[in-house]
């Protein structure tokens, strides 16, 4: 019975696949600043720890869980569900496969806990061969976690990374540059830790440094460019108990980018965030968070204040209000350094201010969902425009200043569990984006996004598989705009445990090959399929 449920799920998944880009409920948001559709980084394992300026990890109530900041990202092509082979265990595993396109990969995974700690490493290499172009896709990395837990209640995780990449520079149909590839060297290393005092009072400190080194070259015509990113970023967030219903807190953030380039100025900046504000609980079921940011970036500084309420008004009910502001603009990696080629230009930090509205409700039996209504104003806000470079011989992206972007509307997601071993997830948003000046809308950035993902387990049986999609997208260049084609992509891993120790798998991205262009008149390499065995000890 259960199989018969898994194959009518599957069909009924694939054809629904293919229809959904005619559907007008499918919806999304995406914001072209940060990594490029193209790029494949390694991403760092589940104990990786993220160092956004402004975060702030306070224990909130676990009725629902708490809904994040907004984050306007590009459609990516993501790492093929890179933690796929990856146990929930103290063991060692070894995958490894070959498949189209010339791909292959080895991947090792270890993992061990003692006393507290656990710790996991992840050697990872891959290869396949270039798309339409000399240069050939590869990455070759090592990630490192430690995670510790003490008694005297402190919480301390330890994250590194080192990764060598290549991937071509793809040109236009029109344009094609057959031989212009970009090879990244990435090191980095994150620490962050939390404390709750004898008092009562919580301590959490953090701090990351990244480098980044990229070579740019087109041979045909002898073009050579390097490119180094340096980011230096530490914080920290203390909270105490000054009255029976309020908390303070002080907060101090601080991030120090260098950027240099060849024969171009070198660029830096530092950018503080100084934040004092207090938790109340208005009543036993509204909890209150305010204060005041004073921020500085570049040559911009201002004082704004910030709010949220967070209201479980009946036991599965979850309503979230907030307000915040942030000087944004602020990565020179995520700026100049995304899976394309960047052409290397003054930089300004941008103005965001966010409102939003969420309301969430959570099953008994642990399924969630919600709905999110946002809007979002942004000064100087960047977004990319694509001009082939003749000199060069390269597609590149030149950065355009909005004076004022907007964006608003509203998001929906839900995550469902039938049965014991089947787990659906949706999520999707439809926006207005739009520069607020010229009426055009934001290039690349969708009125609609989905994306969906279901995970069915059973005996010796793991299927994992994810759609996503964008819709009614727009193309500027410096002297002309472009309807770009809707995009989207299917990706399908299948693993099969043949004994205790030993499994066969299969992966296969872009399902439906159908993944043509994520930049305009850029074509993709569509369907690559790969299968490997795997052994655990």
């Amino acid at each position: 019975m259960q199989t018969r449920k898994l194959i009518a799920l599957a069909l009924a998944m694939g054809i629904s696949s293919q229809l959904c880009a005619n559907d007008t409920f499918d919806m999304g948001k995406v914001q072209v600043v940060g990594k490029d559709a193209q790029s494949e980084k390694i991403d760092p394992s589940r104990h990786q720890v993220t160092m956004d300026m402004g975060e702030r990890n306070l224990p909130m109530p676990e009725l629902v869980p708490e809904a994040g900041p907004l984050e306007f990202r590009p459609m990516t092509e993501k790492q093929l569900l890179n933690n796929f082979h990856r146990e929930n265990k103290d063991e060692l595993s070894v995958a490894a496969g070959i498949g189209t396109r010339g791909s292959n990969e080895i991947i090792i995974n270890g993992r061990g806990s003692k006393e507290g700690y656990i710790g996991d490493v992840t050697i990872r290499r891959e290869k396949r061969d270039g798309f339409r172009s000399s240069v050939d896709t590869s990455k070759t990395g090592l990630e490192a976690n430690v995670s510790a837990t003490g008694e005297d209640n402190y919480n301390l995780n330890v994250a590194g990374e080192y990764a060598i990449e290549e991937y071509a520079q793809r040109g236009m149909n029109s344009v094609p540059s057959p031989d212009a590839g970009i090879e990244n060297r990435v090191s980095r290393i994150n620490v962050k830790g939390n404390s709750t005092r004898e008092d009562g009072s919580f301590f959490t400190g953090r701090v990351s440094v990244d480098s980044v080194t990229r070579d740019v070259k087109n041979p045909l015509v002898n073009f050579s460019e390097e490119q180094t990113a340096f980011s230096v970023s530490a914080g920290a967030t203390y909270l105490k108990k000054l009255a029976e219903k309020f908390k303070g807190r002080a907060a101090l953030d601080l991030k120090k980018d260098d950027y240099t380039v060849t024969a171009s100025p070198d660029r830096d900046f530092t950018k503080t965030v100084f934040d004092l504000g207090g938790i109340y609980e208005v009543s036993d079921k509204a909890t209150a968070d305010f204060g005041l940011k004073r921020m500085s970036l570049m040559a911009k500084d201002a004082t704004s204040p910030y709010a949220s309420l967070d209201y479980r008004f009946s036991e599965p009910w979850q309503l979230l209000l907030s307000y915040d502001e942030d000087l944004g603009n602020d990565s020179m990696e995520k700026i100049f350094m995304p899976g394309r080629y960047v052409a290397p230009s003054a930089l300004i930090a941008s103005h965001k201010r966010t409102a939003s509205g969420a309301l969430n409700y959570r099953t008994r039996k642990g399924d969630t969902m919600g709905i999110e209504l946002f809007r979002q104003t942004e000064e100087d806000g960047i977004e990319y425009l694509d001009f082939h470079n003749p000199g060069k011989r390269l597609l590149e992206s030149q950065l355009n200043f909005v004076d004022e972007a907007r964006r608003s509307g509203v998001s929906l997601h839900g995550s469902f569990k039938i049965e014991d071993n089947f787990r659906i997830t949706l999520k999707g948003t439809a926006q207005t984006t739009e520069n607020n000046q010229t009426g055009q809308r934001l290039s690349y950035e969708p009125k609609r996004l989905l994306d969906v993902g279901f995970n069915y387990t059973e005996g010796k049986l793991m299927l994992d598989f994810t759609r996503r999609a964008e819709f009614d997208r727009k193309a500027h260049t410096p002297t002309a705009s472009f309807d770009a084609d809707d995009y989207s992509r299917s990706d399908l891993a299948v693993r099969y445990k043949l004994n205790d120790r030993f499994s066969t798998y299969l992966k296969i991205k872009d399902l439906y090959d159908e993944a043509s262009k994520v930049r305009y008149d850029v074509p993709e390499e569509g369907r690559v399929t790969l299968a490997g065995l795997e052994a655990h000890f």
